[in-house]
């Protein structure tokens, strides 16, 4: 906001009033330090004032559309009251608990084993039909390890969380040289390939979560140092075994 005297509305006074306009002032109104606090404090009522006819102009707004006609049945209609359960739905499926000391003892079998993927369990996932399935499985990779692979899974998506360790995986694309492989009981149907046009390359590490979808090509370039981690899989299609 300008503080000053103002010459155009002095002269339409003049006119008005039929006076000369006098000689401008060689000493126009000084701006001080109290003129300015004032208009401070008028423009901030002016701003609070504005703000608050916002407010109320939602709430206006809100209270209307509420009170149209038919807008609290189509508000209701979107919560159904029935049936409470679905047909064709599972409600009776147990829950699953694995322990961190189930998941220590199950790699020390797979370190003494020599074999770095195994299932811990794969059970009845619910919802609709009987074929949706959830499994958890453990998989370590030695420091310096690097599969040469890509892996495809056709039905089966994955979830890593690192427990520890890091390493660099290369992530999607489409496979140049793919072929199919034989069922796996971990991850059912699926191809691999050496090459996949597009693929990322990620670096993950302990605490990390990865998601995987089914289809998407990936494969571990790099383990940094030795590295474990939980691999919960999800079975649309009841393709894997189910473990108990």
């Amino acid at each position: 906001m300008r503080w000053g005297f103002n010459w155009s509305q002095a002269r339409r006074d003049c006119r008005i009033e039929g006076r000369p306009l006098a000689s401008r002032p060689t000493n126009p109104p000084r701006i001080t330090s109290e003129r300015v606090e004032e208009g401070k404090m008028v423009m901030t009522r002016f701003e609070w004032q504005h703000v608050t006819l916002s407010i109320a102009a939602v709430a206006a707004f809100t209270a209307l559309t509420l009170s149209m006609p038919g807008a609290k049945a189509w508000a209701q209609q979107q919560i159904p009251t029935e049936p409470l359960y679905l047909p064709n739905h599972h409600y009776d499926l147990p829950a699953t608990l694995i322990t961190a000391a189930q998941i220590q003892a199950h790699k020390a079998k797979m370190l003494a084993d020599k074999d770095e993927d195994v299932p811990i369990n794969m059970v009845k996932a619910g919802g609709a039909g009987d074929k949706h399935q959830a499994g958890v499985s453990l998989v370590y990779r030695l420091k310096g390890q690097s599969n040469p692979t890509y892996a495809v899974h056709d039905d089966v998506a994955e979830v890593y969380h690192v427990l520890e360790g890091r390493g660099t995986m290369l992530l999607g694309g489409k496979l140049k040289d793919g072929k199919r492989r034989p069922t796996s009981a971990e991850n059912g149907l699926g191809s691999v390939g050496t090459q996949s046009d597009g693929a990322k390359e990620i670096r993950i590490a302990k605490g990390d979560v990865l998601i995987i979808p089914a289809g998407t090509p990936h494969r571990w370039m790099m383990a940094e140092e030795f590295t474990s981690y939980t691999v919960v899989r999800m079975d649309p299609e009841g393709v894997t075994p189910l473990l108990k």
